[in-house]
């Protein structure tokens, strides 16, 4: 099976004056403009749907065959693939499913949404130039579109370092269909996240999941610290990008925590949750998406244990200059990140 890393739109929706602005004073911008990158855009959705008959599904897989196989054994296996299914099996169901009505209309949809998808292309090829100013090992290409009915909304592919984006993701809050969908897999607030301007922050987070290494915390303060190299390295790859799309908040929210952020570590230290090694309730509570943090009440965003970490590592990398990005990425020792951070709200 191709590897590859998958994000399920962690988002919510901002205000446009928000999503508007940037952070161009941001000391991490760079001058990129010499790195050489051409963004391919491959439809897949498109020579996908053209398809009439089964043989046609067939030589789509020799076309496309890295995100074929992607395609069908991971981001629609549950509607084409079966125990035992042989290639030709595989091509029959996946032509059943793009013949059926409901999916003809959604591939309409998304067509008429994203008749030009090239500026998501170029912001992607400027994301990419970042990354390969931070990795020259990864030159990121090629995106590709498809359409997973409901499934994936973007994914990094490190095997041919490529990304893939799920339009019918990115239809909008609005859209009616998504209030027909199940509310326990679609929540309110997740529903709120489907919108075109999270496509190319998506992608970069995908990027950032898969170049992190994994780390298994067994205190609250090393899961921080983890989370917190994550967003860093979002920082530097998405300089110019509000701090609300890096972390998936709404508008206001990073307000809340910057107003709260003294009391919140106030409450982690009086409460006993900094060193705490109950992983279960600091993950709940601190880690995982939601529409708030539970112990700060409904008016709080969620993940504020990230957002700690965030502000943990970025003191840690201003007060010790001499790091560089991969000995952070590298350095498991999170607890004396912590300590050697001095971050005292």
């Amino acid at each position: 099976m191709v590897k590859f890393r998958i994000i399920l739109h962690n988002v919510f929706i901002l205000a446009t004056v928000l999503l508007m602005s940037s952070c161009k004073d941001s000391k991490h911008v760079k001058d990129v403009s010499k790195i050489n990158i051409k963004m391919t855009i491959i439809h897949f959705e498109q020579a996908l749907f053209a398809c009439r008959s089964v043989p046609e599904i067939a030589q789509l897989a020799e076309k496309f065959p890295d995100f074929y196989d992607v395609y069908t054994n991971d981001l629609v296996a549950a509607n084409v693939k079966r125990p035992g299914s042989s290639s030709q099996d595989i091509a029959v169901e996946l032509y059943k499913y793009i013949s059926h009505p409901d999916m003809d209309s959604l591939y309409t949809i998304t067509q008429a949404k994203y008749d030009n998808f090239e500026p998501y292309a170029n912001d992607l090829k400027t994301a990419s130039k970042y990354i390969h100013y931070y990795f020259p090992e990864d030159h990121i290409e090629q995106v590709t579109t498809f359409i997973s009915t409901f499934q994936y909304g973007a994914i990094y592919n490190q095997v041919n370092q490529s990304f893939g984006v799920g339009l019918d993701m990115y239809l909008g809050r609005n859209f009616e269909v998504y209030g027909m969908l199940s509310p326990q897999n679609f929540p309110t607030y997740r529903v709120k996240k489907f919108e075109p301007y999270r496509i190319v922050p998506n992608c970069i987070q995908t990027y950032a999941d898969y170049k992190v290494p994994k780390y298994t915390s067994n205190k609250f303060i090393e899961e921080a610290v983890a989370e917190g190299k994550r967003l860093y390295l979002l920082d530097l790859l998405m300089p110019e990008h509000h701090d609300s799309l890096k972390i998936n908040y709404l508008a206001g929210q990073i307000e809340y925590c910057k107003a709260q952020e003294k009391n919140m570590w106030t409450y982690l230290i009086e409460e006993e949750v900094l060193f705490s090694s109950d992983k279960n309730n600091y993950q709940r509570n601190y880690f995982n998406e939601g529409p708030f943090t539970a112990p700060f009440g409904n008016d709080s965003p969620p993940r504020t244990g990230a957002w700690i970490g965030w502000q943990i590592v970025r003191k840690y990398m201003n007060a010790n200059p001499e790091v560089t990005i991969h000995d952070l990425m590298k350095d498991e020792d999170h607890q004396a990140i912590f300590q050697r951070s001095g971050y005292r709200p």
